[in-house]
């Protein structure tokens, strides 16, 4: 499959889903998700949304150029934390950070305390 296939439309093929007004995916009555059915928590995880990953020039480990796979992931990251937000589901953020004397084998230097790859994205922040 390709990298430009949304996740909703990936799981819609496998898992019984429905859409509320926010275009948003739940499981439909009777499955394990959150809002439609099963009584279980929902909670978005958003790992390593930061700099040093994914924007342009800005470290070791970040794009070269214009990445539309990075850029699809960041959009919809914030497209999801926004629904989250309002529906007031739980968010949980990480991000890699890490001191300059404390290499981390195989990578090359990354996302270094103070110099700002360490931060999310901008346009992230809610």
């Amino acid at each position: 499959m390709g990298s430009e296939t949304r996740m909703e439309d990936l799981l819609k093929r496998e898992i019984p889903f429905e859409e509320d007004e926010d275009g948003f995916i739940l499981m439909a009555e009777g499955g394990g998700g959150g809002g439609g059915g099963g009584g279980k928590v929902v909670g978005l995880v958003l790992v390593d949304i930061v700099n040093g990953f994914c924007t342009i020039g800005a470290g070791n480990l970040a794009p070269v150029g214009p990445n539309k796979q990075i850029n699809t992931m960041v959009e919809e990251s914030v497209w999801l934390s926004k629904v989250f937000c309002k529906k007031k589901w739980p968010i949980f953020a990480s991000l890699d950070t890490h001191h300059p004397d404390k290499p981390e084998p195989p990578y090359p230097p990354h996302c270094i305390v103070g110099s700002g790859e360490e931060n999310f994205v901008p346009g992230t922040t809610l």
